[in-house]
């Protein structure tokens, strides 16, 4: 398996994606203070205010506070679970095979 080298140990995506979110927090607290009629207005910016929040927090948290070490214990498991979707589905193929050649056979 071949290892990407990055010199910010990959923490340049999750800059930008930190920067993008910040953009649509600020995007949405204009829109909030133009003020708008009725509560459907309302209510679609105060849920873009919360999904925007979220991503900023879950950015800020990649960039803080998970090592290297949980870097790699995570990029593991993603590959670990990977492996797993693709046997079920060698699995699923090779049974969906053998029954299209039962039927075919008689």
């Amino acid at each position: 398996m071949m290892e990407r080298k990055n010199s910010r140990n990959g923490k340049g995506k999750h800059l930008v994606y930190l920067i993008v979110a910040l953009g649509m927090l600020f995007f949405a607290m204009m829109k909030l203070e133009q003020g708008g009629s009725g509560d459907g207005y309302r209510l679609f910016w105060y849920t873009w205010l919360a999904f925007s929040a979220v991503i900023v927090a879950a950015n800020v948290n990649w960039l803080l506070f998970v090592s290297e070490e949980k870097r790699k214990q995570l990029a593991q498991i993603k590959h670990a679970k990977a492996v797993l979707r693709e046997r079920s589905l060698e699995k699923l193929l090779g049974r969906r095979a053998e029954k299209r050649s039962k039927a075919q056979s008689r």
